[in-house]
């Protein structure tokens, strides 16, 4: 599960199987975060992966 975030505030920006770039989540939000109004950033701040069972 690819999920994105907004780092200001944790709203869940994008979330699915399929990755998808960070230009294209930025353009689905119009370069803010719909929750907090936060600007968001192009690069990422913090990648974390992990396994998830079950």
């Amino acid at each position: 599960m690819f999920v994105v975030k907004c780092d200001s505030c944790g709203f869940v920006l994008y979330s699915d199987k399929e990755p998808k770039t960070v230009e294209a989540v930025l353009k689905m939000w119009g370069g803010v975060c719909p929750k907090c109004l936060s600007p968001l950033e192009r690069r990422p701040i913090k990648i974390a992966v992990g396994l998830r069972r079950g």
